[in-house]
């Protein structure tokens, strides 16, 4: 496992969108990789998810 901290744009099924942060990284046995995820302000708490990068935008985090 990997704490990270990275911003990102999560895009619900309803084409809504939120900004979360992901605070860890995992790749299971499979090689499946998961992502402990968390929306802001007042979102859903961290949670462990396997990372789609199709509704799971990964945004900068430093440097533009």
């Amino acid at each position: 496992m990997q704490w990270v901290y990275q911003p990102v744009e999560v895009q619900y099924p309803d084409g809504s969108w939120e900004l979360g942060r992901i605070s860890g990284w995992w790749t299971d046995e499979k090689g499946e990789v998961w992502c402990r995820l968390r929306t802001v302000p007042g979102g859903t708490p961290p949670r462990w998810q396997r990372y789609d990068p199709e509704s799971v935008r990964l945004l900068p985090s430093a440097g533009i």
